[in-house]
């Protein structure tokens, strides 16, 4: 598990989520090959709800207007029949959210570009989740007398305790 994933499955189990990572599956090419791929994490929260996070870190780059390769790479990154099956034989036929965490500028800097591209997704059964959202919450949950045994949650709460400001 990357560090992008390790602070959203930190987020999700602050949330009261139970979480799986690194779930691995075969994927078949286009020639007939296997390659494999993960799912970063498969949740389930305290009302049964189940989700599929795929993470994706992205601190300067953005898709660019005409850049349909990428969403489209994306979009099928998450709705690739082999996932869907590998889902399927951990929870069963049980109805699950598809999430995309990324960054609000991966979507460009501009609030229409990034609607554009917000909808496309949702089109495709597919939420976005921003770290920019999500990092500050975090932030904002630590308390600087708090014990952490998860490394995420004590790196925050040593900077908070040092007043560092970036």
């Amino acid at each position: 598990m990357d560090v992008n994933e390790k602070i959203i499955n930190t987020f999700l189990n602050s949330k009261n989520y139970f979480t799986i990572v690194n779930i691995p599956f075969k994927v078949k090419g286009p020639k007939g090959g296997v390659n494999y791929s993960n799912i970063d994490i498969l949740a389930v929260d305290n009302k049964n709800n189940f989700y599929d996070f795929e993470i994706k870190w992205r601190s300067v780059f953005s898709i660019g207007a005409t850049d349909k390769e990428t969403v489209e790479s994306l979009i099928n990154q998450l709705t690739r029949k082999e996932r869907k099956e590998k889902i399927k034989e951990l929870i069963g036929d049980k109805k699950y959210k598809k999430i995309l965490v990324t960054t609000r500028i991966m979507f460009g800097k501009r609030k229409d570009k990034q609607e554009k591209f917000i909808k496309r997704f949702n089109d495709k059964g597919i939420d976005i989740w921003f770290f920019d959202d999500i990092i500050p919450e975090l932030v904002k949950n630590i308390k600087i007398l708090g014990r952490y045994d998860e490394e995420i949650l004590q790196i925050i709460r040593i900077i908070k305790q040092f007043k560092i400001d970036f």
